[in-house]
């Protein structure tokens, strides 16, 4: 059994997904309804930072010194939803409020503590930033199946939140554009899938049919399925970026989850920067190996600079799973080292690289892996037969 994204049947769905497929009593407390955009001028940029710097094992990038317009909204645990939310002392209470208050051009600020819930985001449509301020947790208390779901969204930024015990996502994308996920911490998600008719697999951050993604300085840890679902093999991923053009994946830290990091079908996707350890990939007793980055389908997806070590299965994975007409994969200055596999490469056709035009390799450091450094099969030729 291989590993296989959920768009198939989630296209089904269309187009109003999450009531046609029953989500929205099924995520808990939090679904907002479709608003038409409206015209609101940014004002003067301020500089608003988390409260919680990054730790010191952090990638560092540029984004702590981002600039957003001044707050506009504000969410504290001490609120009430009886406010109008426009100072710290008129806070809302619940994020389900703050964010159905939300217009293009405005700063959500979520003060710290933990909110109990599940938001789902239909056709928001900003620039909208929905900033936390300190340690803001959104907690699934094990049981709500999704901490956001944004839909047919638009220019929307979420920065340091973070998300745990949800049974099937932490946070999730579709069909949406200009979307940026960054400085998130998202655990012990997707550890108990409900959403069994999507094919979900249990994720950290989800990414489907979404254009001008950038996930970007996140740390993604212990998701996925707890227990393993045997014999029907479930491999959970840290990130899935399925279906999307024109995206970015970033200096985030991806470990010690059920599966890596997935690239599919996806087409003008860059993944940098990243570090990817520790993730138990091994699904052997299925016949498949998961991936720390499984790059599958598509074209134009771009790998480098990143950092892949002990992880129980291949640091890298490169397939054409479903024979498409792949082109442009390029694997640039990247370390895999310490895993069962530096690189594992199959389906092309051949049992050496496949041809520069497909996959280009420049620079990269395959070695000390435990079982084989370089492994590349074609699993269309026989044992007995192989492709040569």
């Amino acid at each position: 059994m291989l590993k296989k994204s959920t768009s198939l049947t989630m296209l089904a769905c269309l187009p109003l997904i999450l009531v046609s497929c029953g989500i929205i009593e099924e995520m808990g407390e939090g679904s907002l309804t479709t608003r038409e955009q409206e015209e609101t001028a940014l004002t003067q940029p301020t500089v608003v930072r988390p409260a919680n710097t990054l730790s010191s094992n952090r990638p560092l990038t540029d984004t702590e010194d981002v600039e957003y317009p001044p707050i506009s909204i504000y969410i504290s645990p001490h609120g009430s939803d009886e406010n109008h939310g426009s100072s710290r002392e008129q806070a809302f209470a619940s994020v389900k409020q703050g964010l159905e208050s939300a217009r293009a051009g405005e700063v959500v600020l979520i003060s710290e503590g933990v909110y109990h819930e599940g938001i789902e985001l239909e056709g928001l449509i900003g620039p909208i930033i929905i900033i936390g301020e300190g340690d803001v947790i959104f907690d699934g208390d094990r049981k709500i199946r999704i901490g956001i779901w944004c839909e047919n969204c638009s220019n929307i930024t979420f920065d340091n939140l973070t998300f745990r015990n949800y049974t099937d996502v932490g946070i999730g994308v579709y069909l949406s554009d200009q979307i940026v996920m960054r400085n998130l911490t998202l655990h012990n998600n997707g550890f108990a899938v409900q959403l069994v008719d999507w094919e979900f697999e249990g994720y950290g951050i989800m990414v489907d049919v979404s254009s001008n993604i950038l996930v970007e300085n996140n740390m993604v840890f212990e998701n996925g399925p707890n227990p393993q679902i045997i014999p029907d093999f479930i491999m959970g991923t840290g990130i899935n970026i399925y279906g999307c053009t024109h995206s970015q994946m970033m200096y985030n830290q991806v470990y010690n989850n059920i599966g890596g990091t997935l690239v599919e079908d996806s087409v003008d996707v860059l993944v940098e920067g990243n570090e990817i350890w520790g993730n138990d990939l091994d699904a052997s007793i299925d016949e498949w190996w998961d991936g720390g980055l499984w790059i599958d389908g598509g074209h134009d997806i771009v790998a480098r600079n990143n950092s892949f070590h002990d992880n129980l299965g291949p640091g890298i994975e490169v397939s054409n799973e479903d024979n498409q007409e792949v082109y442009g994969y390029v694997l640039e200055n990247n370390i895999s080292t310490g895993n069962y596999f530096g690189i594992y490469v199959w389906n092309f056709g051949t049992n050496d690289f496949p041809d520069e035009s497909i996959l280009k390799m420049v620079g990269n450091i395959f070695e000390n892996n435990s079982q084989q450094d370089i492994m590349i099969t074609d699993w269309e030729c026989p044992p007995d037969d192989p492709c040569g």
